[in-house]
């Protein structure tokens, strides 16, 4: 199995899902492109028909910013590739609203503000992929954007604050949440991003030490990519 990963910035790596995949035998290290680096020419060769499984990550850009990030236009042309070959996809966060986009959906700054931490997400749809999620979960969440619904979706999670949690698209889900994170990767977040933590009055205590939240929200993933393959 051949397993590709984009990745938009460098800190938002794939995270337990290359646990996931390794221990399957399925190693992803090889197969992750950094998308924002210009240098890379591979990026316009990409043939999805080599691959069985595509991952698009998260980041900070928005997909209404192609102008300002150009990479996002190759990304939007290999996600519509992965479609129309059938490759099954997981996006998360950036992932899952470029997945909408490509889908028609609109992508927008969300109306409520930007929604950081752990936060309550409730199951609004049971699929074979997401059976084994409760109906209410706690999912660790870094975003401003949100998403409409895309066309002949299923809406499957929302929180208080965002109704488009999650969606499944065919064989593909897009999920507005961080389900790939673990404590390495909110501590390296929460510092590099401690401005942004302060202009919205979060405690970086809030963040870390959710050892159970974590290990449930892995186990979750788990059962979803034994799901999707």
């Amino acid at each position: 199995m051949k397993i590709l990963a984009i990745r938009h910035v460098k800190e938002e790596g794939p995270g337990y899902l290359y646990n996931i995949f390794s221990e399957k035998g399925f190693g992803i290290g090889t197969n992750i492109i950094d998308i924002y680096d210009i240098t890379n020419k591979t990026v316009r060769n990409i043939d999805l028909r080599e691959y069985n499984f595509l991952i698009i990550l998260g980041g900070y850009m928005g997909v209404y910013e192609s102008d300002k990030y150009p990479f996002l236009k190759d990304e939007f042309k290999i996600v519509e590739s992965a479609l129309d070959n059938n490759v099954p996809i997981i996006g998360i966060c950036l992932g899952s609203q470029i997945l909408a986009h490509v889908l028609g959906a609109r992508v927008y700054k969300g109306e409520r503000g930007k929604e950081i931490g752990w936060h309550k997400m409730f199951k609004q749809y049971d699929h074979k992929y997401t059976h084994n999620f409760p109906r209410e979960f706690s999912a660790f969440c870094w975003h401003g954007d949100t998403f409409d619904l895309p066309k002949d979706s299923l809406h499957i999670f929302s929180s208080e604050k965002y109704q488009n949690q999650g969606f499944i698209y065919k064989n593909s889900i897009g999920l507005q949440f961080h389900i790939e994170v673990d404590q390495n990767m909110i501590l390296e977040w929460a510092n590099l991003y401690s401005d942004e933590l302060k202009e919205e009055k979060i405690y970086e205590s809030s963040l870390i030490g959710k050892t159970e939240e974590i290990k449930k929200i892995q186990n979750y993933l788990t059962t979803l990519i034994d799901n999707m393959l």
